[in-house]
């Protein structure tokens, strides 16, 4: 019944209005694998529905099948990771309502054929390719990748000609405007929350993807990055997260990651009148806070403040002080007598 199971999870990620969370999880026994055919009919109704003719290769189906995705499905824009045992098929049924998709590989191997054209696609590597077009494809056992697939319609006019939807791209996943797509992408994420409650932030967030997807196929590959502030900003945010801790945190690491200038970084940054350094500061000393309520008493100063990247102590009590009204100890001994019965 597990095939059963990866329909209504695919039903109900489309049905619920609002909903953002996608699940799938498909589990076929050495027995089902050898007629594998007949079970992926079931992916006719959810985002992959432009993979056909799937089966598990003969040299494969004594292991079984696995396939696990998890993500997000906004408006037709799918983003998950997934996970994919041996499997081949095509990619693309030439209709007009099959998506523009993009695997980038962590782990294995995808090779897609379209006639003479190859493509092996390997870890660190992005495949983009119109699946109006049919691509035959293969996958290694235990394939990891994020999948990304965007509605063809939202990005035939963002391009700047329809010729460059006609081979694959192939890249390095390292490419700037690859990793400032995302990085974007990971900011909407981590968004998940304030997009679940409006229908309009999820036309933004979708909008924006397809227009960032459509810079990194059109014949002007690397333009066109600083021409969305609110994007820079939301993705050089995210790679600041996820650097909190590290003294390499900069402004120049933060644009090397995002995969725009240095000057694009701050000019967008300004626009939200805000800093690139300000906003790490503000995210450093939350998490000051956090850990100082978590220890109370236990807690050093010193040694939160090292670890936050404050100067010392006192520098990191008066950027304390002046946005919590009080130095920390105070800050501290008044918690405990609010908390106190």
């Amino acid at each position: 019944m597990e095939e059963q199971r990866l329909a209504e999870t695919v039903d109900c990620a489309e049905r619920r209005d609002g909903s953002i969370d996608y699940r799938a999880d498909m589990s076929l026994t050495a027995e089902q694998a050898q007629t594998s055919e007949r079970h992926f009919l079931e992916w006719e109704r959810g985002p992959f529905s432009h993979l056909i003719r799937l089966s598990v290769p003969h040299f494969a189906v004594t292991r079984g099948f696995r396939f696990v995705a998890s993500g997000h499905l906004i408006d037709g824009l799918l983003s998950a990771q997934v996970y994919c045992d041996s499997l081949t098929g095509v990619s693309g049924n030439n209709l007009d309502r099959d998506p523009i998709v993009a695997d980038l590989v962590t782990s294995g191997w995808i090779e897609f054929q379209e006639g003479k054209t190859r493509h092996s696609v390997g870890p660190g590597q992005i495949c983009i390719r119109d699946t109006k077009a049919s691509w035959e494809f293969s996958c290694a056992p235990a394939t990891t990748a994020h999948v990304i697939s965007i509605p063809r319609h939202l990005v035939i006019p963002r391009i700047g000609s329809p010729r460059a939807l006609g081979q694959a791209y192939v890249s390095d996943a390292e490419v700037p405007e690859v990793r400032f797509f995302l990085n974007f992408l990971e900011a909407i994420r981590r968004s998940s929350g304030e997009l679940e409650g409006s229908a309009a932030a999820r036309r933004m967030a979708r909008d924006a993807c397809a227009t960032l997807f459509s810079r990194i196929i059109s014949e002007r590959p690397g333009s066109g990055l600083g021409d969305h502030p609110q994007a820079v900003v939301a993705a050089a945010r995210n790679v600041i997260e996820r650097n909190l801790e590290s003294g390499d945190l900069s402004p120049p690491m933060v644009a090397r990651s995002v995969g725009v200038s240095l000057r694009t970084l701050h000019r967008c940054f300004s626009a939200s009148n805000d800093s690139v350094m300000s906003f790490a500061r503000r995210r450093r000393l939350q998490q000051a806070h956090d850990e100082l309520v978590a220890r109370g008493s236990t807690a050093g100063m010193s040694e939160v403040a090292a670890r936050w990247h404050f100067s010392d102590a006192s520098h990191f009590i008066r950027h304390f002080k002046s946005v919590y009204g009080a130095t920390p100890a105070a800050y501290l001994k008044n918690q405990r007598k609010v908390s106190s019965p």
